[in-house]
């Protein structure tokens, strides 16, 4: 049985749906952003982040994108990801990666709570930049979803169609915002909350209707 270690509204977000769609069983462990920030969690998640993902046999996974790509490997009968070793499965990485690697990345930049510059001005201009930057990742997704099919890989929905609606809770100015400017990736957020597996954990992080984190 997993343990997944789980924040509301918060990366674990992501981990805690597929979870759910996957049914697979697993202990949630419900943590406070103090906990999280405690040194204790340290031994768990070397860079003190959520999610974190515990095995069976006592070790820790960490990195939302390496635990999405370890449990579509480990439970490929699922049908949450292309098979793995297929090139589908090499495309559906390359999504995920882009999208942890540089939207997660930025969106976390535009939050402005990292404070990476000089002086508070400095600031104002990354988080501004950043945000400018994330969309320009938004538009590439929604072009994406322009082809055959309502899901990033196209006819099938997968891990990636659950990674990019939490991306979108959190993106600036807000939720409302990327759903204005990218109509397909509201249709991609709408259809994820639509989900029946995933009402009571997207009910739990507060988040089944648009703006529910406070985008």
């Amino acid at each position: 049985m997993y343990k997944l270690y789980n924040v509301k509204a918060w990366g674990s977000v992501g981990i805690h749906c597929l979870l759910e769609e996957m049914e697979l069983p697993y202990t949630n462990i419900w943590m406070t952003p103090d906990q999280v920030r405690a040194p204790q969690y340290r031994e768990i998640s070397p860079l003190g982040l959520i999610p974190s993902l515990g095995l069976a046999d006592g070790r820790t996974l960490f990195e939302s994108a390496a635990i999405v790509s370890f449990l579509v490997t480990a439970h490929p009968e699922k049908g949450l990801s292309p098979v793995p070793g297929s090139d589908d499965f090499g495309e559906f990485l390359s999504w995920l990666h882009f999208m942890s690697a540089n939207l997660y990345q930025t969106i976390n930049l535009s939050l402005g709570e990292y404070a990476l510059g000089k002086d508070p001005e400095h600031d104002r201009h990354i988080t501004e930049r950043a945000t400018q930057r994330t969309n320009d990742f938004w538009q590439i997704l929604d072009r994406r979803l322009a082809g055959d099919g309502q899901w990033l890989m196209g006819k099938a929905f997968s891990a990636l169609d659950i990674y990019a609606f939490m991306l979108s809770l959190w993106s600036r100015p807000s939720e409302k915002a990327v759903h204005d400017g990218f109509p397909r990736i509201a249709r991609l957020a709408s259809a994820v909350r639509a989900r029946p597996k995933l009402k009571a954990a997207l009910e739990a992080h507060g988040i089944m209707e648009v703006g529910g984190y406070g985008g």
